[in-house]
């Protein structure tokens, strides 16, 4: 077991990729606080002349240093592990809480930290490991959605699926759900205990946060086998479709999606992440397709430059690329499988199948590939009837930068985000855990859910996909998602609540839409939606491509985002209220990007979701470099601003809302 000790002033952080098991609140000397996930952990221990502050009773521990806090915490089990999470604190929340044990004097609060007094940015560094973790586990939306779920449940989360009209799982106050669509979109929402749509009001409205579980990349073709156009001998005009082993090599047929920098993609170790479909037989004689993701991190693939000997100095200069034909990655040698590849041919050819359908699909397939998902699921390449892959970077996250300020990372845009959401939420729900928590990964156990206690509303995250190619999808943010959700939620609470009160002699009739719509129309006018996506930071090597006024720096806080002629929903209502949540939760100001007159902006899912809810949003995100490159770059600090801002949006958002002038 290798470990790597930082040291500084006040205290000592030790790492280990290792299950941290031991990691609860104690009365020791010495208190140990677990974090990680998705096989990764990090123990950090605080000397004892440090200031604890442990909650009697176990489950939540608070840790600060003698010159600054470390940060607050909060304990929830999760990937097996126990978890940390950051938090904002007033002193007044923190001293009704806890007991303090210290040597020291008075330590600088949390606001101290966030904007910029405490130097040490091994302060950031557990939130920053935890998304590098997520982020290495999901190169694919289905992952990204499938290890959120996961996180989600452990925080007891229940699944809602889209057909309980009759279901078990009954929608109530302080509960806690999700669904998902097509496996790589998700929504999860808790509800406050004190949410009530019997009110004259209308009930409480959505707090919602958007983001989106795609990002570019290369997917492998419907026709996974490199085939070339050849005419016939003879040269009769005619010709046919052979398979191609140019150059000895065996290649596959990908795609490019979205929208990439492609030049990036040369000379990477490249995986092999998705979803297939297996064919299987049942106890009943009766034959049924599951779906199985699958995650190949072992660098099976590679698009390899061309050496600078062969290229002209005008090919050089220019780096020219043909996306169909100088994109296509190696997956083996022709030498080699035909020395050993005669027995993977004849198991994964289709030859034998009953079904004439498989052949010709198979037909059309890399044998190869077959073989390598076959093994890697232990199923048999037969029942291999389809799949959808992409490609990926099999390099994992890494902190950079002097200080380990930076985070280079596949995917940042846009899983940073996919991450700070669904933390936020478990963060808004979760608070402590019971000693008794079953942390085995089944959702089981118990956990404190006192954060929703004074919540009248909805909050809800929703994980789009397609943003990458334009949202117009069924699981993408231009779908019926959002507010079919916003409906479904509504008429489900209502329901409930109309069964409760017709014991009682009470006063609805379970329909969201009577009435004139009023009590939707109220409930709309209370929602507010952050559609976060990152941002784009000052380059240092390309200022003049920023606008002066408005240049967003890493590490200098969240960025909300602007444009009049609406590639972004932000508006001067939106941007307040985030610039108040921001002064509540004692965060730096939030910096503004505005695009330069002379070039063109993109754009995002807020205007999508704006349009079609009617509900008022935002465009915000982090700031990053190298935007659509296989290997970007954020800062680590601004992770820890997100979350700030985002469990302070969740908590106290109708406040702020209620206070400014409609």
């Amino acid at each position: 077991m290798a470990w790597t000790t930082l040291t500084t002033t006040t205290f000592t952080t030790t790492w280990s990729r290792s299950l941290v098991s031991s990691c609860r609140g104690s009365n020791a000397s010495r208190h140990s606080i677990g974090v990680g996930g998705g096989g990764s952990s990090f123990c950090s221990s605080i000397r004892s002349n440090d200031v604890i502050a442990q909650r009697r009773g176990g489950g939540r521990i608070a840790s600060l240093s003698s010159t600054g806090p470390l940060l607050q915490q909060r304990q929830y089990c999760s990937s097996s592990l126990l978890r940390q999470v950051a938090i904002p604190s007033s002193g007044s929340e923190f001293n009704n809480d806890v007991e303090l044990e210290t040597k020291t004097s008075v330590a600088r609060t949390m606001g101290d930290l966030l904007v910029g007094h405490y130097k040490n940015y091994n302060d950031y560094l557990p939130l920053a490991q935890d998304m590098m973790t997520y982020i290495n586990n999901s190169p694919d939306p289905y992952h990204a959605v499938s290890n959120a779920i996961f996180h989600l449940q452990n925080a007891g989360f229940a699944e809602w699926k889209e057909d309980d009209g009759n279901s078990q799982v009954v929608l109530v106050p302080g509960g806690k759900y999700y669904f998902t669509k097509n496996k790589s979109a998700l929504v999860a929402f808790a509800i406050g205990s004190k949410y009530n749509n019997n009110s004259s009001s209308g009930g409480g409205g959505f707090k919602i946060i958007g983001t989106h579980t795609d990002s570019p990349n290369l997917k492998v073709k419907p026709r996974s086998k490199r085939t070339t156009l050849t005419p016939t001998s003879g040269g009769g005009g005619g010709g046919g479709l052979t398979s191609s082993s140019g150059g000895g090599m065996i290649q596959l047929a990908v795609e490019c999606y979205g929208g990439g920098l492609w030049h990036t993609w040369f000379d990477r170790d490249l995986g092999l992440s998705g979803r297939v479909f297996i064919r299987q037989d049942n106890t009943d004689e009766k034959m049924i397709i599951r779906q199985k993701l699958v995650k190949i991190s072992r660098p099976i693939l590679r698009i390899p430059n061309l050496a600078i000997h062969l290229q002209t100095p005008k090919e050089r200069e220019a780096f020219d690329i043909n996306k169909e034909d100088h994109l296509v990655p190696i997956i083996a040698s022709a030498v080699i499988k035909s020395l050993i590849g005669s027995a993977a041919t004849s198991a994964s050819s289709g030859v034998g199948s009953s079904n004439i359908n498989d052949d010709e699909w198979k037909k059309h397939q890399e044998p190869l590939l077959l073989q390598l998902l076959a093994t890697e699921l232990n199923v048999d390449t037969s029942n291999i009837v389809d799949f959808e892959l992409n490609l990926f970077d099999v390099q994992s996250a890494s902190l950079g930068g002097v200080h380990s300020e930076f985070i280079h990372s596949s995917r940042l845009d846009n899983l940073a985000s996919c991450f700070l959401a669904y933390r936020a939420l478990i963060d808004h729900v979760v608070v402590a855990v019971d000693d008794d928590y079953d942390n085995s990964g089944g959702g089981g156990g118990r956990s404190s859910a006192v954060g929703l206690d004074n919540d009248t509303d909805i909050s809800l995250i929703a994980m789009f996909d397609h943003e990458e190619v334009g949202s117009t999808s069924a699981t993408g943010a231009g779908s019926p998602i959002i507010g079919e959700a916003v409906r479904r939620i509504s008429q489900a609470l209502l329901q409930s609540s109309s069964s409760s009160s017709t014991t009682t002699g009470g006063g609805n009739d379970g329909n969201i839409f009577n009435n004139g719509s009023s009590m939707y129309d109220k409930m709309i006018k209370r929602s507010f939606c952050l559609s976060v996506d990152m941002a784009h930071a000052v380059h240092p090597n390309y200022v003049s491509k920023h606008e002066k006024g408005h240049g967003p720096i890493m590490n200098g806080g969240m960025v909300i985002k602007r444009n009049s002629n609406q590639r972004y929903a932000t508006n001067g209502v939106t941007g307040l209220l985030m610039r108040e949540l921001a002064r509540v939760a004692k965060l730096p100001p939030i910096q503004e990007f505005v695009v330069r007159n002379d070039c063109g902006c993109g754009s995002t899912i807020g205007p999508i979701i704006s349009a079609n809810t009617g509900i008022r949003t935002i465009d915000m995100g982090a700031p990053q470099l190298s935007m659509h490159s296989i290997r970007e770059t954020m800062g680590v600090k601004d992770l820890t601003d997100g979350l700030v801002l985002f469990t302070a949006f969740f908590r106290d958002f109708t406040g702020i809302d209620e206070s400014i002038e409609s």
